[in-house]
Order: structure tokens, then sequence, then C-alpha cells
């Protein structure tokens, strides 16, 4: 896309670059202008037109509520009743309550007229439809009548009921419950009364209702859910969304943009405190941004249209614009083809290409200048070429003197260079062979400090050998001394169980006389007859336990002589072992003398052969450096020679190219 762009023409670029930034504008405008509009209508919308729609809509569903609600609180509070009631409501009576319920029916056009009567011990349920009465008793356990119960129960003043009974049937009803202030034994009102006015009616005022072409309403009660609504609403349930949501618990109008069903939503609440409903007005946001949509078309096709008018004004303002710079682009390439550095650049416009034309036309000057210099310098230049050459002593065109001169030159350079390389040569095997040398001798440095590691380690552990012999020496010292003791001591034993045999004989032999006095003493001692039986008997179980350790105490005195017999020959053993080893040890430290020596003469061998090693190496480097620069000479000479010729040719052509400029007249005269 930058080559194509590059390709283009001066006056295509300014014509598209200026087209570009018309359009944008153009659209970066209505666009600006589209949401400026879109902004302002739904703030519209939201602040004000719906819920001023809300509240009047709101006004006449209240409105139409309140006869209802004032005609059931008349009703509820109806003296006569309420005297009726506390009688017992008799039926000689209900004749003239038909009649008072006839006249709130024919008064308000409701289609049901109600009361639920409570005397404390009975409830009857009163319906008035069409001229007709019926009656029936209500039963706490019906749910047909929960909802009384229900009422009743919390203490409201009112409530609307959207419900359907037995005498309605099941078209529903929306019941205005009402009930007395007066209350029966039970502490119960004594009535619920009302009318029930026919949902239909209400639906369709309700769903008559619109805001623009689509918008529609709906009822939804307390709980959010939806139970009147126009056809086509799409809200059936306040608590299907968040946003949703937020538009319950409020007293005033809340509005809320929603997506619902696919389709963006402006969403209006209000509470209906007579219906005890909220009141929901739903408005497609499309139908409120078509008509801006269609005016943004519009002008589009509008702004298109001036753009198409101002693209055709444009190209002929692009095709000025740039006509002085085609006829300074044209007298340049006349220039450029013609070398005439002669001519100049002439120009009308006296802005910014008025002053590149100066520019150039100076340019132009100080080219015609330079060329000049060569012209006066390119025979310079040969001949400078032509005594390089000379002096390089290569060329063909030069004596033979020179020849010789320049050639015996190349071949000294030639001969010198091929010396060194054979002073290098041997000095490298030199260098090599230093390097065999090093290498060996390192390898005797390294197997003399094995050496010497090796007896270290070995008298270190000979050292820790007679160490421990030492230690093994001391302790079989005490073990004999310990089985010694031992043996002693068994012998004290020995002496305790001489004690107590003699003991036990003597027990025996009380007990052998305890036995005799027993039995001469008759049947008073025969107890203690047994006493001396078994004092007798232990007697001899303690000397057969005696004999027992005695055996067991001689065969500890055998072991014991044994043992000690053995540990004198250990120790023996022992002694000699510390003596051979002292003798290994002290061999060992004179082998560690000795390879320390040896370890010293290796390194210093191995030091002097590196030290050889390094200063063949710095020959080799030098003797290197020295063919390398030789090498170099010989091929200067040839590149001098080679640069000569070159600079020989580049006059020629130098001379060749200058002579295509055309210079002026003054300029030729100064040359001559």
């Amino acid at each position: 896309m930058y080559l194509l762009w590059n390709r283009l023409s001066l006056r295509l670029r300014l014509f598209i670059a200026f087209g570009v930034l018309l359009s944008l504008v153009m659209i970066v405008s209505l666009l600006l202008q589209y949401r400026f509009y879109t902004q302002t209508r739904v703030e519209s919308l939201i602040t004000q037109e719906l819920p001023a729609q809300l509240e009047k809509l709101g006004s006449e569903v209240a409105l139409q509520l309140a006869p209802s609600i004032q005609v059931s609180r008349s009703l509820a509070a109806n003296s006569f009743i309420e005297r009726w009631i506390r009688q017992g409501m008799p039926e000689s009576d209900l004749w003239m309550v038909k009649a008072e319920m006839a006249r709130v029916h024919t008064q308000l056009e409701a289609g049901i007229v109600f009361i639920a009567a409570n005397d404390g011990q009975r409830i009857f349920y009163h319906h008035y439809q069409d001229g007709q009465l019926n009656r029936r008793e209500m039963q706490r356990n019906n749910a047909d009548d929960s909802w009384y119960f229900r009422y009743i129960g919390t203490g409201a003043a009112y409530e609307l009921n959207l419900d359907s009974n037995e005498f309605s049937g099941e078209h529903l009803q929306m019941f205005v419950n009402y009930r007395s202030d007066a209350y029966n034994t039970a502490d119960e009102p004594v009535s619920v009364a009302g009318v029930g006015l026919d949902m239909l009616h209400l639906a369709e005022s309700v769903s008559a209702y619109r805001l623009g072409k689509s918008g529609r309403a709906s009822l939804a009660n307390q709980d959010g859910i939806v139970e009147v609504k126009a056809e086509g609403a799409l809200i059936q349930d306040l608590n299907s969304s968040a946003a949703l949501q937020g538009l319950q618990g409020h007293q005033g109008v809340a509005v809320a943009e929603v997506q619902q069903g696919g389709q963006a939503l402006l969403v209006g609440t209000i509470w209906i405190n007579d219906l005890q409903r909220y009141l929901v007005v739903e408005v497609p946001r499309a139908e409120f941004m078509d008509p801006i949509s269609q005016q943004l078309y519009r002008s589009m096709l509008t702004g298109f249209v001036l753009l198409l008018i101002s693209l055709v004004v444009l190209y002929p303002l692009a095709t000025s614009l740039s006509r002085p710079l085609v006829h300074f682009q044209q007298q340049l390439q006349g220039i450029s083809q013609t070398l005439d550095l002669s001519r100049r650049i002439s120009i009308d416009d006296q802005a910014e290409l008025g002053d590149l034309a100066k520019q150039t036309n100076h340019l132009l000057g100080r080219l015609s200048l330079i060329i000049q210099a060569i012209f006066r310098n390119a025979d310079n230049l040969s001949e400078s070429a032509g005594r390089l050459a000379q002096t390089a002593g290569l060329v063909n065109q030069n004596s033979s003197l020179q020849q010789k001169v320049s050639q015996s030159m190349a071949v000294a350079v030639e001969q010198m260079s091929s010396s060194v390389a054979e002073i290098t040569s041997t000095m490298e095997e030199l260098s090599a062979s230093s390097t065999q040398i090093a290498d060996h001798s390192q390898s005797v440095v390294d197997v003399a400090n094995l050496t010497l590691d090796s007896s270290k380690k070995g008298a270190q552990a000979m050292q820790q050998l007679l160490q421990r012999m030492s230690e093994i020496q001391q302790d079989n010292a005490r073990s004999l001394a310990e089985i010694m003791e031992l043996g002693a001591k068994s012998k004290q034993i020995s002496k305790v169980m001489d004690l107590i045999n003699t003991l036990a004989d003597q027990t025996k032999l009380i007990a052998f006389n305890a036995a005799l006095e027993a039995s001469s003493a008759g049947d008073s001692g025969k107890r203690f007859s047994v006493v001396a039986s078994e004092i007798r008997r232990l007697a001899d179980s303690v000397t057969d336990s005696t004999q027992e350790i005695e055996e067991r105490i001689q065969e500890i005195q055998d072991s014991i002589s044994r043992l000690v017999i053995t540990s004198e020959k250990g120790s023996g053993s022992i002694q000699s072992g510390m003596d051979v080893s002292s003798a290994t040890a002290d061999d060992l430290s004179a082998l560690v003398v000795a390879a320390t020596k040896t370890s010293n003469a290796a390194q210093q061998i191995s030091l002097s052969t590196k030290q050889q090693k390094t200063a063949s190496n710095q020959v080799v480097i030098a003797l290197r450096d020295i063919a390398n620069a030789s090498t170099h000479n010989a091929q200067s000479v040839r590149s001098i020679t080679e640069i000569s010729e070159e600079m020989l040719t580049m006059s020629s052509e130098l001379n060749s190219l200058v002579q295509e400029f055309q210079l002026s007249q003054s300029s030729a005269n100064s040359e001559s």
C-alpha cells in the first residue's frame, strides 16, 4: 500500500488526502450529532415524558377507583346493617339489607355488592348481583373464604383483592374489601363490605393506553407479578431481572432501561395506593430512536452529495496546487538529461517552492564550480598515477632498468619470506618437542604427588591403627580387672551360701524339735505340728536351692578362670601387634620424607620445561609475525602496482565523464 501511494502523482495524493479528510470530518460530525440527539431524547423520556405519562395514567386509574372505595366504606359503616348483625341477623329483616345493597348497586353501577356479616358466633356472606341476593355461611377451613380471615388478620382499613367465587363465576373480579369500625364479642369486625368491579373494564382502560405507537401499560401486584397487561406487552414479572427489581419499592416514579425478549425497553413504574398495584409502562427504545436514525441517514445522504460536489471542486484545486511543482520537475529533468550546468530553474512561486528553486540553482552553481575543479585536477591525477606506477616498478611502459630493479626487489622480498618460513617451521618442531617434554615432566610430577599423597594417607592410617590398638589394650586391661573382681565377688557369694545352708540345717533341727513337742501335747499341738512340718519342708527347699546356686556359682568361677587366661593371651598378642605397627609407622614416615623430596624435584623439572616451552612459543610467534610482515610487504608492492593501474584507468574515465558536462562560457574561459 505504501509503495502504491509513493507511485501516485502529487495531484492524486492531494486529491485523495483532502477527500479522505473531508469524509472523516463529515462522518465524525454526523456520529457526534446522532449520539447527542440520542442521549438528549433518552434523557427526556426518562426524566420528563415517561414520568409525566405514568403520573397521568395513575391519576386516571385512581380516579376510577375512588367512588368504589368510598361506597365500600359507607356500606361497611352502615348503622342499620351493624344493628341488624348485632341482633343476630334475623331473616325477617333480610329484605331491607337487600334493598340497601340494591341502592349501592344502582348508585355505583357496580357488578357485585357483598357483605360478610359476623355476630361473633356465625359468619354469613351476602352476595348481590343482577337483582339476586345469595347467602351462605362462611367456614374457617373453607379455601374460598380464606380471603376474609386473611384480610381481618392484616388490620388494614381496606384492600383490593383479585378473586372469583361461586356466585360471580370463574371471571376474575376486583373486590374492594372495607371493614367496619364496630367489633363483636370475638373482637372481630361485625362486617366487611364492598363492591366487585369488572376487571375487564379496568383492563381495557389500562390496555388502551399508548405512549407513542408501541408503548404498553400493565398492572402488577405487590409481589411484582403482572396481573393485567395489554396485548403485545413483554413485561410479565418485575422479578425477572435485577433492573426490573430496582423498579419496585418506590412510592413515586421509577424508570429504567432494560433488555426484555431481545428488545431494548424503557420501563417505568408508579405505585397506585388506592389500587395497591404497580402501574407499569413499557416503551420500545427503538421507536424513539428510529426517527433520529432516519434523520442520520438523510444527513449522511446530504453529506455524501456535498462531499461529491467538494471533490469535483477539489480536483482542479489540487491540479493548480501541483502545477508549479510539475513545472519545477520538468526543468530539473531537462538539466539532468542534458547535463547543461549553465541552465537555471525559473518559477513564479515565491513561497516554499520558490525557495526550493533558489536552493537548487545555488546547488547547480556549486556543482559547476566542482566540475571545473575536476577538469583542472584530472590531468594532475593522471600524472600522479603515472609516477606511482613508476615507483612500483611494475608498469609495462617503464624502462628495462626500472623493471630489473623492481623485479629484484620483489624477488628479495619473496626470498626473505621463504627463509623466515623455514626458520618458523624449525622453531615449531622445537616447540612441539618442548611441549612433549613439558607434558611428560608434568606426568612425573603428578605421579610423585600421587605417591606422596598415598604415603601420607598410609602414615595417617598407621597412626590411627596405633591409637586404636592402644585403646584396645586399655579396654582389655580394664576387662581383665573387672573379671578378677567378678571372681572375688563370686567367692563371697559362696561364703553366703554356706551360711544359708547352716541356717537351713538349724531350721530343720528346730522344726524337728517342734514336731516332737507338738506330738507330746496331744490334740492341742496338732496345729503347731502342721506349722513345724511346713517350716521343715521350707528348710529343705532352701537347701535344695542353695545347692543349685552353688553349682551355678562354681560354673561361673570356672568360666571366669578360662576368661582370665584368654584375656592374658589376647593382651600379649595386642602388645606384639602394637610393636609391629610402631615399626611400620616409622617406615611410612621415612617413605613420606622421600616422596616429598621426589615431588619437589619433579616440580622443579616441570617448571623448567614449561619455561622452555613458553620461550619456544614466543620465538615461533615472533617468526610468524616476521613471515606475515614479509608476505604483507610483497602484497603491498603488488597492491601499489594494481592501485597505480586503477588510478590511471580512473583518471581516464573521469576525463571522459567530465567532458559530458556543459559549462557556461565564462567558466570555459577561466579554465583555458
